[in-house]
């Protein structure tokens, strides 16, 4: 599995309950508002496309696969991180 990082700007984010529950399927961080880390066997094209049926064409949504050089400031990531079920291949 590889972890990403997925950003996204939703227009109105309540609205979104498919978007939110397919990002809760994976395991997750929700470390920011619009940031969540997920691990996943799918590339982050797929990962895009399966988000991107959830929301609507002025949302915006950024996947990208992020290694183990991460650095943060404010954020409870770590943890989640670090833990030694996390794979980054």
């Amino acid at each position: 599995m590889a972890v990403f990082n997925v950003s996204y700007d939703l227009q109105q984010p309540e609205t979104y309950e498919g978007f939110y529950n397919l990002l809760e399927s994976f395991p997750h961080d929700h470390i920011m508002d619009g940031c969540w880390l997920v691990e996943s066997d799918d590339d982050a094209g797929s990962l895009r496309d399966q988000l991107k049926a959830h929301i609507h064409g002025q949302d915006a949504v950024f996947v990208v696969r992020i290694g183990d050089d991460w650095a943060g400031a404010g954020t409870q990531c770590g943890g989640w991180l670090n833990a030694p079920e996390r794979r980054f291949g």
